[in-house]
């Protein structure tokens, strides 16, 4: 959306009878103005700079409140924003009236806008509003940045919480493996004890392990067949085979159907 921006550049006149000497504010503001127009902003902020310094001890006034306001300009100008609200916001101290006022504080919240300080720049357009509650360009700002403001803080809270929940995630994560990776070592660590313990060899004689509860007892080990028992498993494997063999005899006498090819 467009952000309407108006600085207010204050043009100091000269008295037609009298030629001010140099180094006199007006003749500063001047000089000045003749270079902001001509887009020599560096320049246009060193003449406002002295004029500045030559009403520095005569406190609030038109002269000394319109000098900060254009060095502000000029610094709006050469994109040093926050300068140039610290420019506006010194006009506003040193302006004798509410005009002077709410320009100042106008100023002050485009140069925060650009700035990207929202929350700041409502405020100094609240500030304009209240020295003069007709200026719309003022309230028109105010709405705008106020907006830009809410959706900024929403954005940044619903940052946070995805923010939060990421981290959550990484946590539980982290706690997975860190319980993968405690199975895995213990795991290791009692494969590396069982791979660390002495071999007796023919020092000692294996203990046999006892049988959980449940569990019968071995009845004989199968390499111990006497040879009448194994004979008698491989005369029961023939007679299989032998009967096998009858049934695919049988299956080879059947006629075979003939279908017709036509």
């Amino acid at each position: 959306m467009l952000m309407l921006i108006h600085i207010a550049l204050l043009t100091l006149l000269q008295t037609a009878q009298v030629t001010p000497p140099a180094g006199n504010p007006v003749s500063e503001g001047r000089e000045g103005n003749k270079l902001f127009e001509a887009e020599a902003y560096d320049q246009a902020a060193e003449a406002y700079r002295s004029g500045i310094r030559s009403v520095e001890g005569d406190g609030p006034g038109q002269i000394h409140s319109g000098l900060l306001n254009n060095l502000g300009a000029s610094l709006y100008r050469q994109g040093e924003f926050e300068s140039s609200a610290a420019g506006f916001a010194s006009s506003v101290r040193m302006a004798p009236d509410a005009t002077g006022r709410a320009r100042g504080w106008y100023n002050a919240g485009n140069a925060l806008v650009q700035a990207q300080k929202l929350e700041e720049a409502v405020e100094m357009y609240r500030e304009a509003l209240l020295q003069d509650p007709t200026n719309t360009d003022a309230k028109y700002n105010y709405e705008l940045a106020r907006r830009q403001l809410e959706e900024q803080q929403e954005q940044q809270e619903q940052d946070s919480e995805n923010q939060d929940g990421e981290n959550n995630e990484e946590q539980n994560g982290d706690q997975e493996n860190s319980d993968g990776q405690n199975q895995g070592e213990n795991e290791e660590q009692s494969e590396g004890q069982q791979d660390q313990q002495p071999n007796q060899g023919d020092e000692g004689s294996e203990q046999p392990q006892q049988p959980e509860e449940g569990e019968s007892q071995p009845q004989g080990d199968p390499e111990t067949l006497t040879r009448a028992e194994a004979q008698r498993m491989l005369e029961a494997l023939q007679n299989q085979e032998e009967q096998l063999l009858r049934e695919v005899q049988k299956l080879k006498t059947r006629p075979r159907r003939v279908d017709k090819d036509w």
